[in-house]
C-alpha cells in the first residue's frame, strides 16, 4: 500500500513538470523575450536556368524519316572541261543563228530583185502595146460613167475620186489607190490593146509623185484618144490625152 502511494506521487510530479514546461514559452513571449524555435524543416535546393545558353533539341521521334542522299541540297560545281564545252556550244549556237539570219536576208533580197525584174518585164510588155479604139457600141453603164465624168470637169477633185464618182453613176461603189482599181467588181484586165469608152486607165508612172508607195494615176477613157482626169495640174478635173504611151493597165466593165 505504501509502495503504490509512492509511485502515484512520482507520476504526479512528472505531470506537473511537463505542464510547467508547456506554459513557459507562452508566458515568456508575452514578456518580450526572444524565442528560438528548434523545429527543423526539409532542405530545398533551387536550380536556376541559364537563359543565355542556346537550347538544342536532341530528341528524335521514333521511326523518323531523314530522307536519302538525293534529298541533300549540295551545290554543284562544274569542271573546267564542262565550262569550256558549254561556252563552245553557246558560240556555235550564236554562229548558227547569225548564218540563218543572213540566209533569210539574202533570200528576201533575191526575191525583191526577182519581183522588180518581173515588174519591169510587165511594164515593158505593156509599153509595147499599141492601143486603139475598138469598134462597137458603148454599153449603158459605160455611157453613164462618161456622162458623170464630163459633168465634173472643172471641179477640184483628185483622180481616184473622179473615177469612183464615174463608177457610182453605174451603180458600183468602189474607192482605193490607183492600182487597186484593177479589182473593181465586174471588171477585167484588157490585154489586146483595145480601148473602149468607159474603160478605166491605170498608170504606174506618169512622172508625177504619189508618195512612192503606189501607182501614180487613174483616169476614165471617153474615146478618140482622150480621157477625163481628176487631179489634173494638181487639183482640177479635165479632159485631156489618154497618154496611151504611159498606160500600165486597162480595166473594162462590160
Amino acid at each position: 500500500m505504501k509502495t503504490k502511494t509512492v509511485a502515484s506521487s512520482i507520476v504526479a510530479a512528472i505531470v506537473s513538470c511537463a505542464c510547467l514546461f508547456m506554459f513557459v514559452p507562452t508566458a515568456t513571449a508575452a514578456e518580450g523575450v526572444t524565442v528560438t524555435s528548434t523545429k527543423s524543416f526539409p532542405s530545398y535546393t533551387q536550380v536556376r536556368k541559364d537563359l543565355t545558353t542556346e537550347a538544342t533539341a536532341t530528341s528524335v521521334e521514333d521511326n523518323a524519316d531523314w530522307g536519302g542522299i538525293e534529298n541533300l541540297d549540295v551545290p554543284q560545281t562544274e569542271s573546267q572541261a564542262e565550262k569550256d564545252a558549254a561556252a563552245a556550244k553557246k558560240v556555235a549556237e550564236e554562229e548558227a543563228k547569225k548564218q540563218a539570219e543572213a540566209k533569210k536576208q539574202a533570200e528576201a533580197e533575191a526575191q525583191a530583185t526577182r519581183d522588180q525584174a518581173n515588174a519591169a518585164s510587165r511594164n515593158e510588155s505593156r509599153s509595147s502595146v499599141t492601143y486603139s479604139d475598138a469598134s462597137g457600141s458603148v454599153s449603158a453603164g459605160a455611157a453613164a460613167s462618161i456622162d458623170r465624168a464630163y459633168s465634173l470637169i472643172g471641179q477640184s477633185m483628185d483622180c481616184t475620186a473622179l473615177v469612183s464618182q464615174a463608177l457610182a453613176a453605174r451603180g458600183i461603189n468602189f474607192h482605193g489607190w490607183p492600182e487597186e482599181y484593177v479589182n473593181v467588181p465586174g471588171g477585167h484586165v484588157v490585154t489586146d490593146g483595145s480601148l473602149q469608152p468607159g474603160d478605166i486607165l491605170i498608170y504606174a508612172n506618169t512622172g508625177g509623185w504619189n508618195g512612192g508607195a503606189h501607182y501614180d494615176h487613174v483616169a476614165l477613157y471617153v474615146g478618140n484618144g482622150q480621157a477625163v482626169h481628176g487631179g489634173w495640174n494638181g487639183h482640177s478635173v479635165a479632159l485631156a490625152s489618154a497618154m496611151t504611151e504611159k498606160l500600165t493597165i486597162v480595166v473594162r466593165i462590160p
